[in-house]
């Protein structure tokens, strides 16, 4: 009897997987790009869905002190504290990007960032722990880990080039799935 409850407790405790289908039908993609420009670079990137996919393409310009390129969700309230690990299936040429995870508004407060690497346009699905992000502040690591606290109060996830060198790129994302 005490395990059938036991059970019955971990069925009602499981957490259902939050998912991001990118691609024509997806209800929840009104992201966006973020380009350099806010700073004055000249970076250039630009967003066109597939039915399973987005697709983020563009030029990153090291002129006028630019260097990145970034697909964005919207400011909202994303408590992944229930969940230990997220999924991507993509694929990327030209730069290495990261996944970011957001707690503030403010572009120069720290943020957490796990890297994905170029796949040569083959498609990769990568599973990242939470325990293997990365606290950053404009560029640069710093020492700590993502709490359950911060994993609470994330607003915003995102892509964001990873490389800061002149190059074309393009990074195809079928979807994020957190577990």
């Amino acid at each position: 009897m005490k395990a059938g409850i036991t059970l019955l407790l971990l069925l009602f405790m499981s957490t259902t997987p939050y998912n991001i289908d990118f691609g024509i039908a997806c209800a929840d993609c009104d992201w966006f790009v973020v380009l350099d420009g806010v700073m004055g670079g000249l970076s250039e990137g630009t967003v066109s869905e597939t039915p399973e996919s987005i697709v983020f393409e563009g030029k990153i310009s090291l002129e006028n002190n630019g260097g990145f390129a970034s697909y964005r969700s919207p400011y909202g309230a994303y408590d992944l504290s229930s969940y230990k690990e997220v999924h991507i299936r993509y694929k990327s040429t030209g730069q290495n990007f990261a996944f970011t995870l957001n707690n503030y508004r403010r572009f120069y407060k720290p943020n957490f960032k796990t890297e994905l690497p170029i796949t040569n346009g083959e498609w990769k699905e990568v599973i990242f722990p939470f325990s293997s992000f990365k606290k950053y502040r404009l560029g640069n690591l710093l020492s700590g880990k993502l709490s359950q606290d911060e994993l609470e109060d994330v607003i915003r996830l995102g892509f964001i080039s990873n490389d800061k060198k002149a190059s074309a790129f393009r990074i195809e994302i079928d979807y994020i799935r957190f577990k």
